[in-house]
C-alpha cells in the first residue's frame, strides 16, 4: 500500500473549536445547493465521524482545523458544506475509490460508486440548480499499485466509471458538474520519498486517468465545469513563491504523518504542524493539501464559475454605442424644418456606464466616447433622407481587476415624412464590434493571476420613430414613440496560453426589442443674434426581448463545457434628455445634452452629448 489512513485508535480531544452547522442556502446564489461525492480530497468529516465520533468538529484530511476545497468553494458560493453523516450535503469519505478503495480502507467507507447510487436511489429527480462536486481516482491509483501488471487495466476501468457516474447523475437532472482531474501523485511527498521509479510510475498512471476520464468529458456535453488539478500543481510546484508557498516537497504535519490526525502544535493530536506552515507548505501529509492549498484551488475553481458572468457584458457592450448613434440619428429626424437643402452634422458623446453586481455580472464601470458623423439631404417638402457613420472607443473595468476594450464601427441610414406638426421616419443600422484586452484577474494563491483575450462581433437594427408637435406660444410639445429592433453576435474566443486556468468561451447572441413612449418640450427664445432652444424629454423604455445573457464556456486544457447565467438588463427603464440648440446662423447651429438613465435596476447610464450642424 502506498499510504495507509491510521485513523483507527486515534484518541479523541477537545479542541476548542465552534462547530459547524449543516449547510444554509444563500437565496443570491448562482446555485440552490452544493453537494459532493469523491475522496479524503473531499471529505468534510465522515471518516472522522465514522471512526472516532467524539472527534469534533470533525478532522478533514489538511492540516486542521482548516477547511478542504469543496467547503471553501460551498462557502463562497453562499453554502457551508458539511459531512453527510452530519446530514449535510457531503457524501465523500477518505479512502473511498471510483472502483476500489485504497488498502487499509475501514470496510464500511463506500466507494464513490457507491456514494452515487445511494445518492441516486434517494433522490432519483435531482435539483437541476445544485452544484455537484465529484472528485475521485487516486485511491484506485493506490489499489492498483498492489498488482502492477493489471494497473494501467485498472485505471482506465475505473476512469470509465467515473465519466459513466456523471452521465447517471446528468441523467437524472444534474445540470452542473463540477470535476476534477486527478492532480500529479507523482509529485507528491510519498511519491517522491519512495524513489524516482515509484515516483515516475505514478505520474504515468495519473496521466493515464486523466486521459481517460478527458475523452469521456469530451462525449458527456454541457452541464461539467472541468478542473485541471493536474495542471495547476504542476504550476505550483515549479513556481512555489510565485504561489506564496516556501515549501513543496515536504508534508507540514511530518514524514509518514496522516492529516486527518494532524492539527497544530499544542493541540494534542498525533502529528502536528509548526505555526503558518498550514498556509506556506504545499502538503499536509504525503499526499494531502494543507488549508492555503486547499484555499488556493477553490480561489481557481470560484474564478471559473464566475468568468462567464463577466464575459456576458460582452453582447450588453455595443448596445451603449448603438443607442448613442441612433438617438443622434433620431434628434436629426424630429427636426420639424428642413432649413438648408443638404446638412452635414457631427456629433461626440461621453458617457459613463455602471452595471449592478446585483444583475448578475460583476460591478463593472464602462468609459465610453462616441462620435458619429452624418449628412441628409432634402429631397421634397415632406421628405428627407440621410447616411451616417459611428466610431466607439469604450473601455470597461470589472470591479477586483480585468475588463475589456471595445471599439465599434457603425453605418445608420434614415427616411423621415414631416408635415406640418407631424413627423415619422424609419432606420437602419449595421455595425462591427472588434474586442481587444479581454482580461480576467483573479488570485490564485499569491499570484495575481491574468487570462486574456479578444474577439469580434456583428450587429444590425431597424427602427421606426414618429411623433407630433402642438405649437403653445413660443413652446413646442408633444408626445413621440420609437420601436427599435437590435441583434448582436459575439464571436466565441480563446484565452491565450494553455495553462490551467484558461478558458474559452462560446458564442453569444443578444436580441432587443425596445419600445419606447415620452413626451418632449422644447423652447424657443431669442438671444441677440442666436436663437436658442432648450428642451427637455422624458421617456418610458420597455425591452420585450430582456433575458438572462448565458454564456458557455470551458477550458482550454480540458474536455468539459458549461453553461452559465450572466447579466440580466431590465426590461423597463425611464431615461431623460435635456439640452439646449443654438442657431448661430441661418447654416450654423450647435447643441449640448445631458441623456441618462433613471429607474434602471441593472445599470446606471450619464451620458453627455455635443453636436454641430452645418448646412450648405
Amino acid at each position: 500500500m502506498l499510504y495507509s489512513r491510521k485513523l483507527a485508535g486515534a484518541v479523541a480531544l477537545a479542541l476548542g473549536l465552534v462547530s459547524i452547522t449543516h449547510a444554509t442556502g444563500n437565496p443570491n446564489s448562482t446555485f440552490s445547493n452544493v453537494i459532493a461525492f469523491g475522496d479524503s480530497l473531499s471529505d468534510a468529516g465522515n471518516i472522522s465521524l465514522s471512526e472516532v465520533p467524539s472527534f469534533q468538529p470533525p478532522q478533514k484530511f489538511t492540516t486542521n482545523p482548516g477547511t478542504i476545497t469543496v467547503q471553501n468553494i460551498a462557502a463562497g458560493l453562499g453554502y457551508t458544506l458539511t459531512a453527510s453523516l452530519a446530514d449535510g450535503n457531503d457524501y465523500a469519505w477518505g479512502g473511498a475509490g471510483i472502483n476500489n478503495n485504497s488498502p487499509g480502507t475501514p470496510a464500511g467507507v463506500p466507494t464513490i460508486t457507491t456514494q452515487v447510487n445511494t445518492y441516486l436511489a434517494g433522490h432519483p429527480s435531482l435539483d437541476s440548480r445544485a452544484l455537484y462536486t465529484m472528485w475521485g481516482g487516486a485511491n484506485d491509483i493506490f489499489y492498483a499499485t498492489t498488482t502492477p501488471a493489471t494497473a494501467q487495466t485498472q485505471i482506465i476501468a475505473a476512469a470509465q466509471q467515473e465519466v459513466k457516474l456523471l452521465g447517471e447523475l446528468q441523467a437524472a437532472g444534474a445540470k452542473n458538474i463540477l470535476v476534477f482531474n486527478l492532480p500529479n501523485v507523482g509529485l507528491s511527498p510519498e511519491a517522491t520519498e519512495a524513489g524516482s521509479s515509484a515516483a515516475s510510475a505514478l505520474t504515468t498512471l495519473s496521466i493515464i486517468y486523466n486521459g481517460q476520464l478527458n475523452s469521456g468529458l469530451g462525449q458527456l456535453g454541457k452541464g461539467i465545469i472541468p478542473v485541471n488539478a493536474f495542471a495547476l500543481l504542476n504550476q505550483v510546484i515549479a513556481n512555489p513563491a510565485a504561489y506564496g508557498f516556501s515549501n513543496v516537497t515536504e508534508p507540514a504535519c511530518g514524514v509518514g504523518s496522516n492529516s486527518v490526525l494532524c492539527g497544530p502544535q499544542g493541540s494534542g493530536l498525533p502529528y502536528t504542524y509548526a505555526p503558518g506552515t498550514n498556509n506556506s507548505y504545499l502538503f499536509a501529509d504525503g499526499v494531502h493539501p494543507t488549508t492555503g492549498a486547499d484555499r488556493m484551488l477553490a480561489q481557481v475553481v470560484l474564478s471559473e464559475l464566475a468568468a462567464p458572468q463577466q464575459i456576458s457584458l460582452l453582447q450588453e457592450a455595443p448596445l451603449a454605442a448603438i443607442t448613442t448613434q441612433t438617438s443622434t440619428v433620431r434628434t436629426q429626424m424630429m427636426a420639424d424644418n428642413f432649413g438648408s437643402p443638404t446638412r452635414a452634422f457631427a456629433s461626440i458623446n461621453y458617457s459613463n456606464q455602471q452595471f449592478d453586481q446585483s444583475a448578475g455580472a460583476p460591478k463593472t464601470t464602462s468609459n465610453n466616447v462616441d462620435l458619429t458623423l452624418g449628412v441628409d439631404v432634402h429631397a421634397n417638402d415632406y421628405i428627407s433622407t440621410g447616411v451616417a457613420l459611428g466610431i466607439g472607443e469604450h473601455y470597461a473595468d470589472v470591479s477586483g481587476g480585468g475588463g475589456y476594450d471595445l471599439q465599434a464601427l457603425t453605418g445608420l441610414g434614415y427616411l423621415t415624412w414631416h408635415d406640418a406638426g407631424a413627423y415619422a421616419g424609419i432606420y437602419g443600422d449595421f455595425g462591427q464590434a472588434s474586442y481587444t484586452n479581454i482580461n480576467r484577474v483573479f488570485m490564485v494563491g499569491d499570484y495575481r493571476t491574468h487570462e486574456s483575450g479578444k474577439t469580434d462581433g456583428s450587429y444590425y437594427g431597424l427602427g421606426l420613430h414618429g411623433g407630433y408637435w402642438f405649437d403653445v406660444g413660443s413652446l413646442k410639445t408633444g408626445p413621440f414613440a420609437n420601436f427599435e429592433y437590435q441583434n448582436i453576435h459575439i464571436d466565441g474566443y480563446n484565452e491565450s496560453g494553455n495553462d490551467a486556468t484558461a478558458m474559452w468561451f462560446g458564442r453569444q447572441e443578444r436580441n432587443a426589442l425596445i419600445s419606447t413612449l415620452g413626451w418632449r418640450l422644447q423652447g424657443h427664445w431669442q438671444y441677440n443674434a442666436v436663437n436658442l432652444q432648450p428642451y427637455v424629454e422624458l421617456g418610458w423604455n420597455h425591452d420585450s426581448r430582456a433575458s438572462t445573457d448565458m454564456v458557455t464556456a470551458g477550458l482550454n486544457s480540458m474536455n468539459g463545457s458549461f453553461e452559465m447565467a450572466g447579466f440580466t438588463p431590465d426590461k423597463n427603464w425611464g431615461s431623460a434628455n435635456v439640452g439646449l440648440v443654438a442657431q448661430f446662423t441661418p447654416n450654423l447651429s450647435g447643441w449640448i445634452a445631458y441623456n441618462g438613465h433613471f429607474s434602471d435596476n441593472s445599470q446606471r447610464y450619464n451620458a453627455i452629448n455635443l453636436g454641430m450642424k452645418f448646412g450648405f
